[in-house]
């Protein structure tokens, strides 16, 4: 073993950790703030839907490539590898579902409060569980047919017609059936990175605007604190940045492999890892960006 073959194992131990860890604490966290009878904000369940998501990924994608780094390999029999591929896949998109929400959902939230603006906060805040709801039946019915064909590794013994990914293979679709797979997986997914662009540049106009209109009042006080309102909404488009360009690069990753046909060791991890990093990330960005969240545990 290398001293590569070292770091990278060691590397996918430790982010898989931490993003294990993190969700979970943030699940906890979220729960005893409920138990307590202390005020939950509506972002909590939103936050609390995109923790499971995360844990989900990490649990199907990370732990599964991880003992396969470290040599641990047939443990997914067919039905295994049909069930851990779907629900990464319906986990991954209900992480970018819910992400979009929660920016949509603080761009309404700090809108100004006049006009049709105000109706629409009234609907966001009313049907937000609808919306949590929503995430996941559309995800689990997109991603239904994702586990047709996959199998399991030792059931593949044409080797020309199938597609190693290490645990498990997949049968190469032909030239029709891959484009309108591709399509169906990736319009949903060009959708919601839109709707979440569109809501960060929009939040991100309105935090410049009231930056100007208190700039004079900071200078007379001394004081460059935010508000409440501006800080959530600064970490809320620290997230939807880290995802946009996370999953960027993964697919750029994944539409390379998809149409050349690749699928080399590395380039599998290298996915992988990308995949891994905005879940672990996100619990992290939240623990610091909002300090209460640790005190909520004491």
């Amino acid at each position: 073993m290398t001293l590569g073959d070292l770091i990278l194992k060691l590397l996918f131990v430790v982010q898989t950790g931490i993003g294990v860890l993190g969700n979970t604490f943030l699940l906890l966290t979220y729960a005893s703030t409920s138990c307590t009878g202390q005020a939950l904000r509506p972002t909590h369940l939103i936050l609390s839907n995109l923790a499971v998501a995360n844990f989900l990924v990490l649990l199907f994608k990370g732990i599964p490539q991880m003992t396969l780094i470290w040599g641990v390999t047939h443990t997914l029999g067919k039905t295994g590898c049909k069930l851990v591929y779907y629900i990464h896949r319906m986990a991954r998109g209900l992480s970018l579902c819910t992400t979009c929400h929660l920016s949509s959902f603080q761009a309404m939230t700090i809108s100004p409060g006049t006009g049709g603006w105000m109706k629409l906060k009234e609907r966001a805040l009313k049907n937000n569980g609808f919306s949590c709801s929503l995430c996941w039946v559309s995800n689990l019915l997109i991603n239904i047919f994702v586990p047709v064909h996959i199998e399991a590794l030792q059931h593949i013994h044409n080797s020309t017609g199938t597609r190693n990914y290490g645990l498990c293979s997949s049968k190469t679709p032909g030239t029709s059936s891959a484009v309108k797979y591709t399509t169906l997986m990736t319009f949903p997914d060009i959708v919601f990175m839109g709707l979440m662009a569109g809501a960060s540049v929009y939040m991100v106009l309105l935090l410049l605007r009231h930056h100007r209109r208190v700039r004079h009042i900071h200078t007379l006080s001394n004081s460059h604190r935010f508000s409440p309102e501006a800080k959530a909404t600064q970490t809320i488009l620290l997230l939807a940045s880290t995802f946009i360009f996370f999953y960027f690069v993964d697919s750029i990753l994944t539409i390379y492999s998809t149409v050349y046909f690749k699928s080399r060791l590395w380039l599998q991890h290298t996915t992988t890892l990308l995949t891994s990093c905005y879940p672990t990330l996100s619990p992290l960005i939240l623990m610091i960006r909002d300090p209460r969240v640790p005190s909520f545990c004491f």
